[in-house]
């Protein structure tokens, strides 16, 4: 009578264990099913905020094409280009963006010319360092990376052999910089040396000029102002942007300051749009650098997906 007992419990463990298998693969199943879904929803989803930036990109380009058709050459922060915009909410997706010049910053590239340092970028340069209390012996190293050369500039120049000892081992570039991001590649430009340089230069294409429209202060002390002079020429603009450089010459805050006009102007083509998408828990960012050319007409030179180039 005992052995029947038994068997009937055994089978009933048996019977309960195989539901508990059961329902733990149907329980994994539904879950798998679940990610799956939501992952084709967050796909869906970020093609449609990518759309949406790259709406607003083109919206950016039409208002800069707008404001040269209007001021001609003339760029400055008075301009409606230039003024804060409020997040836009369409249809559940929110969108926010500013448009920044980029020749309102220094160009790494006007360092170089051929083969050869500029003497004003170079001074301009080291000048900017030092408002961000930065040695000058940083300038040489972006020099070596730019010039074609494999010659090291002086005491402090970096050439490949410094380079290739690194891990993983690359080469200096000898080419102009595509975006200020590979600044980090340069020896000396740690994260934190970076990360205080960054916000005042950029890699435009050629010899652009400085716009003294909308340069910030540091690049405006680095023309050869001291602070007080930098903060009266930036009081000065928003009341009056300077239509010319002789203007600019001429104002009051340069009396008595030697400001070199080459690579110095009032106008800008390059222009960096910032956007943010977001969509419920999903967010996007589009940063695109445009350059606006001859009767209005912009192009974009560079576009990266949450990155900053």
């Amino acid at each position: 009578m005992n052995a029947p007992r038994r068997q009937r419990g055994v089978a009933l463990l048996i019977a309960l264990l195989v539901v508990a298998i059961a329902a733990t693969a149907m329980t994994y199943l539904a879950w798998d099913q679940t990610l799956a879904i939501r992952r084709s929803e967050d796909r869906i989803g970020l093609d449609r905020a990518w759309a949406v930036a790259l709406g607003a990109e083109a919206w950016a380009a039409q208002a800069l094409a707008d404001n040269a058709r209007q001021h001609g050459g003339e760029v400055d922060l008075s301009q409606p280009w230039a003024q804060p915009q409020q997040p836009q909410l369409f249809g559940g997706i929110e969108v926010s963006g500013q448009i920044e010049d980029l020749q309102g910053r220094f160009n790494l590239n006007t360092l170089v010319a051929g083969a050869q340092p500029v003497a004003t970028a170079v001074t301009r340069y080291r000048a900017l360092l030092a408002t961000q209390q930065l040695p000058a012996d940083l300038v040489a190293p972006v020099i070596d990376w730019i010039d074609p050369d494999s010659l090291a500039s002086g005491r402090a120049g970096v050439e490949d052999e410094t380079y290739l000892g690194a891990v993983p081992a690359y080469r200096a570039a000898n080419q102009p910089f595509v975006s200020a991001s590979s600044l980090r590649l340069v020896s000396g430009y740690t994260a934190a040396v970076d990360a205080r340089i960054a916000p005042w230069v950029t890699a435009l294409p050629g010899a652009t000029a400085i716009n003294v429209n909308t340069a910030p202060l540091p690049v405006l002390i680095a023309l050869g102002l001291d602070s007080a002079q930098a903060q009266a020429v930036a009081t000065l603009r928003m009341k009056q942007p300077f239509a010319t450089l002789q203007q600019f010459l001429a104002s009051p805050p340069l009396q008595g300051a030697a400001v070199d006009p080459a690579l110095l102007g009032v106008g800008s083509r390059y222009f960096r749009v910032r956007i943010e998408v977001r969509l419920g828990r999903l967010r996007t960012t589009l940063a695109s650098v445009l350059e606006v050319g001859n009767g209005g007409k912009v192009r974009v030179l560079l576009r990266t997906r949450n990155t900053m180039p």
